[in-house]
């Protein structure tokens, strides 16, 4: 009996917690990639990683969250069916005041994250930082 209390309390914090996300302002950033998985690929995941270091307190207040996602492996995954991703894609969905607006960088992201890593970081800190804006 304590097992199912202490679950459906778990439930209940959760829930109270989605629901509050859903009305604060914040940035979601998804990046799906395959299974297998190229230099280009890699080097995109390396440019956001490795830009979000400069985000660390947005992120500890979870005003600004990443997710890395394995399209191929994880096909239950609600976001993946939501955004019906069939491919690499770099999405960021700014959640503003109830509303959400995507903007998708997979162009951004494949041509310039392994070849030019400097531009490619440039794009990324400059939509962050609209959203905090």
């Amino acid at each position: 009996m304590k097992k199912i209390t202490v679950l459906v309390f778990v439930m209940f914090i959760s829930l109270i917690s989605f629901a509050q996300n859903e009305k604060k302002d914040l940035l979601e950033i998804y990046y799906f990639h395959r299974t297998e998985r190229c230099a280009t690929c890699n080097a995109i995941e390396d440019g956001i990683t490795s830009t979000l270091n400069s985000y660390k307190k947005e992120i500890k207040k979870g005003d600004l969250i990443f997710l890395s996602i394995n399209f191929e492996e994880d096909t239950e995954n609600e976001i993946i069916k939501n955004y019906e991703i069939e491919s690499p894609t770099l999405l960021f969905i700014y959640n503003i005041k109830g509303e959400r607006k995507f903007l998708d960088l997979t162009e951004d992201a494949f041509s310039n994250a392994r070849i030019n890593p400097s531009k490619f970081k440039k794009v990324l800190k400059g939509k962050i930082n609209d959203f905090f804006r």
